[in-house]
């Protein structure tokens, strides 16, 4: 019954939205832009009368007159950009109600991980600004299409960009009308392996990011010394990318000082004080490193890793002149093959570090 309730749902819509098509749209519909940042060649692309549909995790469509625009839509499979052909619009349609809006919108969804993974957001979805800005006054646009707003820091960012009023959520509306779409391709995904691409995030993004939010760290207070707990972490939670032995390092890094702080029961403000004030930062791998944009030059990093580990953070404190040390940590069970290995940290290691 389900599944027949489904079909006829989605037999319903394609009657009111119609079929989908590849075929190229009308250039008058459409004006692509080019934007350089180093090396790197971006697209923005103006949509006149466009449809944006999304499933909020794997496929975002961009529709004008029915007919998809290629580069602006994705759709991941396995990680990486697929054909366009894969997009789940043409098997599904648009089974949503289309919410209409008038004048401008403009698109920053990612993915899934932008809906609720802090690097993520930084990283992938708010750069897209930056991207259309080049031939946008940002603070003209109507209306922002968000991954989501059911996090503090998601909100929180938006509200310092100034766009929180104007944000809509995926989450809430899949399926959204607008006189003009603006979109962009992604801010540092460009091949076929997102591993590689990830630890080469462009350099522009961190300074972009720091530029933007670094002038509201708040005036509080904070500590020289840190240790990110990450107990808040879906990871965490599922008892993934654990340090086996935190417990007694805990005990030897606060011993020496260290203040151990959940960055998550911190205001965004405070975050950016907490990384702009320390000199050694230490932690498991993690999106809270994503915060190192805040920190002052020279700032001491250390990142416990497993081999599978993305160089992401490494990279950062490159370009950022922070002073980057890692620890491999000791695998507990077998490889899962990605970087949530549960690992064991040497303190005699870490003591020839830090000291």
């Amino acid at each position: 019954m389900k599944n027949f309730y489904k079909l006829i749902v989605k037999i319903i819509f394609k009657i009111i939205y119609g079929k989908i098509s590849v075929e190229k749209i009308n250039t008058k519909n459409l004006k692509i832009y080019k934007v350089s940042k180093g090396k790197i060649k971006y697209k923005i692309f103006e949509i006149k009368n466009c449809r944006v549909f999304t499933t909020t995790i794997h496929d975002t469509a961009f529709l004008n007159n029915n007919r998809l625009v290629e580069k602006a839509s994705f759709q991941i499979r396995n990680n990486i950009s697929s054909n366009i052909k894969d997009n789940n619009v043409f098997i599904n349609g648009t089974p949503r109600i289309l919410k209409k809006l008038s004048g401008s919108l403009l698109c920053i969804l990612t993915g899934g991980a932008g809906n609720d993974n802090y690097w993520h957001w930084m990283y992938d979805v708010l750069p897209r600004i930056a991207l259309a800005e080049k031939y946008f006054d940002i603070k003209l646009i109507d209306h922002f299409f968000v991954p989501n707003k059911a996090y503090k820091f998601q909100v929180e960012t938006l509200n310092l960009l100034n766009i929180n009023h104007k944000s809509i959520s995926s989450k809430i509306h899949k399926h959204i009308y607008s006189d003009y779409v603006i979109a962009t391709t992604h801010p540092w995904q460009h091949s076929n392996s997102a591993h590689k691409d990830i630890s080469q995030v462009p350099k522009w993004i961190s300074l972009w990011l720091r530029k933007r939010f670094l002038k509201f760290k708040s005036k509080k207070k904070f500590f020289s010394k840190i240790y990110i707990d990450r107990s808040d972490s879906k990871f965490y939670k599922n008892k993934q990318r654990i340090i086996i032995n935190e417990a007694a390092l805990r005990e030897f890094l606060i011993k020496k000082k260290f203040k151990i702080v959940r960055l998550s029961d911190f205001s965004f403000k405070d975050q950016i004080a907490i990384f702009n004030s320390a000199k050694i930062i230490i932690g498991n791998h993690g999106a809270g490193f994503a915060n190192l944009i805040f920190c002052k030059k020279n700032t001491k990093i250390v990142e416990f890793i497993d081999k599978n580990t993305a160089k992401i953070f490494k990279k950062t404190s490159k370009d950022l002149n922070l002073k980057y040390f890692s620890i491999t940590g000791k695998r507990i069970n077998a490889d899962k093959g990605n970087q949530n290995n549960n690992i064991s940290i040497s303190i005699k290691n870490l003591a020839k570090v830090i000291n």
